[in-house]
């Protein structure tokens, strides 16, 4: 049996308490602190300190009452009040528990009960020397790489770049115009000359145009993999997204942000999900956009787009070396951000 060194550990927690009233407070306190205890095992003389936050709206009870109601009578404890944080759960409690035990520090479990979640990216963001954040999203088609990383720029206010919509923009203008899809000489020409900006809003305009579902067509979605398989294409388009990146303050996603457009980015996800699954969301997204097709279609185009988006010479579809990939088969597109807020968190401030 391994024997592990007793070592300093941190295991957070937070909560939402239902009404500014002491009762509510350290019930809701008290709560929180026995899910913490009971998830990882740890008892009062594992415990060197425990910290507690409150937000502004809590005026009623110090929280850190709750730890001397359950029995925790001999460790030391600090209580602070937070900064107002828009878009940071109301009539909120957080925890930080200092531990010293013999476990791995993998073994952590961090609770957050009746809709908290981690606080310090946004905390963090609302800094503005904080604001340069980048995080590259990568995946295969239908894996909910567009509906994860445009909630996840809400919710850290910042801006949202789906690449993909801008191959979707060329092709559609290269079938606009008449071009043969099969001359890349041609349609690299076309990619260099096409003039995309990201607004602050995260709307992409093209040559001065908002885009809509016409780039979303079948008959686009059928020869968007053929355009972006071009070497001087991926090469024009790389260079616009680097340009739009360089500021930072973006979650940016598509299939080669981590290894080809960001690749210092700090925070890289690649987005994976069972073969069966991405047909089925991906057959919704058409269906919402008034096409009709068949489950089984939408399967073999998104098999073959696999094949094309992995084999191709130019910035194959790959996870990047230091990319957390996360399998979403299962999870909700709420749950994956969640998830990716955690990793911001531990992996930008150390949490």
């Amino acid at each position: 049996m391994t024997e592990w060194v007793r070592e300093m550990f941190a295991i957070r927690g937070a909560t939402t308490c239902g009404a500014d009233t002491k009762d509510a407070v350290l019930t809701a306190t008290a709560e929180l602190l026995k899910a913490l205890l009971e998830a990882n095992q740890v008892s009062e003389p594992d415990i060197v300190s425990i910290v507690f936050t409150a937000t502004p709206d809590i005026t009623t009870a110090f929280p850190a009452e709750a730890a001397r109601l359950i029995g925790l009578h001999a460790v030391p404890l600090l209580g602070a009040q937070e900064l107002a944080v828009t878009g940071a759960p109301s009539l909120c409690v957080r925890v930080l528990l200092h531990v010293q035990a013999s476990r791995p520090k993998a073994d952590v479990r961090h609770v957050y009960l009746h809709g908290a979640h981690v606080l310090r990216p946004e905390l963090a963001l609302a800094l503005p020397q904080q604001r340069q954040l980048a995080i590259a999203i990568d995946g295969p088609a239908g894996a909910g790489k567009s509906t994860v990383a445009r909630s996840l720029a809400e919710r850290l206010g910042l801006r949202y770049l789906d690449t993909g919509a801008m191959y979707r923009a060329l092709t559609w203008q290269t079938l606009k115009r008449g071009i043969a899809v099969g001359d890349e000489v041609h349609v690299t020409s076309l990619a260099e000359e096409l003039q995309f900006v990201l607004q602050d809003d995260s709307s992409l305009t093209l040559n001065g145009q908002p885009l809509g579902d016409e780039i979303r067509s079948p008959h686009v979605n059928s020869e968007v993999s053929r355009v972006a398989g071009y070497s001087g294409v991926r090469k024009a388009m790389v260079c616009k997204q680097r340009a739009m990146a360089q500021d930072g303050g973006i979650v940016m996603e598509g299939r080669d942000i981590g290894t080809e457009v960001m690749p210092d980015a700090p925070i890289k996800v690649f987005l994976v999900a069972d073969h069966r699954e991405r047909a089925r969301r991906r057959q919704l997204e058409l269906q919402s956009l008034g096409h009709t097709a068949a489950v089984t279609e939408v399967a073999a185009q998104i098999e073959e787009r696999d094949i094309k988006d992995s084999t191709r010479t130019a910035s194959p579809l790959r996870a990047a070396a230091d990319a957390v990939t996360i399998d979403c088969t299962h999870l909700s597109p709420q749950e994956v951000v969640q998830t990716i807020l955690h990793l911001v968190a531990r992996k930008t401030y150390g949490l």
